[in-house]
């Protein structure tokens, strides 16, 4: 049975919820934020971590390993969201947005990959969204760095298959994150107003005012304890039905009634 978990992002939101659940049914569980006493469990470790810096992921891994000479799964609920019309976002914040759901995860897949391999199993659960499955309006960068996960993972769950290493991915929508919402550059272009402001207002409510995360967090417990945990997970009746919508739809009648949804005035 799998022991040692490390959850990257476990002070709030999905990742708070999944190291709490994990606890209860006895794995060891290390808790991770960049603040290591925003974490207050019980039966969890809080561990500093800025997925950012290398030296840091490695300092976090090497404590668990350690401590136990084993890693036996991480979940990786790290991140927070940018907004705005790609035109208003800078590189900066692109690059930012990027390191926080795809670079920040390979750091830590690359650091806890040795042991598993070592140890012949291991479990990587990776948090998406269903905007990897559909690209939400003014939200491009956020959206295209959840696919890019998405792919990251599919690669990666073939390369390491053989040594008993297991990958998922979670697909939520609508969830409250406990995540402030980074939204767009301070010199706002007029011409994205008013749909951009009530795009991204119909987001930010979605994400403070969403279903809980205990489902999702469910979810991904049944990844980390899967014996062959299936490549993705997807939490709540509108992640299961979003991809089937895009694929018997026209892609112009799917992105209309999507677009509906987020508040977008679509032209035909």
């Amino acid at each position: 049975m799998i022991s040692v978990v490390l959850v990257a992002g476990a002070s709030s939101g999905v990742g708070l919820e999944t190291a709490r659940a994990l606890a209860r049914r006895g794995h060891q569980v290390y808790g991770t934020s960049r603040v290591a006493a925003r974490v207050d469990l019980p039966g969890v470790t809080p561990l500093a971590l800025e997925a950012g810096d290398e030296r840091s992921v490695r300092a976090c891994v090497d404590h668990v390993l350690a401590r136990h000479g084993r890693l036996d799964a991480l979940v990786y609920s790290v991140g927070f969201y940018t907004a705005g019309a790609v035109e208003e976002t800078s590189d900066e914040l692109a690059l930012a947005q990027l390191e926080a759901y795809l670079l920040g995860a390979h750091r830590l897949v690359r650091a806890v990959l040795p042991a598993m391999r070592e140890q012949g199993a291991g479990r990587l659960v990776l948090m998406s969204s269903t905007a990897a499955v559909a690209a939400i309006p003014f939200h491009a960068i956020y959206s295209a760095s959840k696919a890019a996960l998405n792919h990251y993972a599919e690669a990666l769950r073939d390369e390491v298959a053989p040594f008993g290493v297991r990958v998922a991915c979670v697909e939520a929508t609508s969830v409250r994150t406990g995540a402030a919402v980074a939204m767009r550059e301070s010199d706002p272009i007029p011409g994205y107003e008013p749909v951009r402001t009530r795009v991204i207002e119909r987001f930010r409510r979605l994400q403070l005012d969403g279903p809980s995360p205990v489902p999702v967090a469910d979810g991904i417990v049944r990844a980390v304890e899967a014996r062959r945990p299936r490549p993705v997970y997807r939490i709540g009746a509108q992640a299961r039905m979003l991809p089937w919508l895009r694929a018997v739809l026209p892609d112009p009648v799917f992105r209309r009634l999507y677009g509906r949804f987020f508040h977008v005035s679509r032209p035909g």
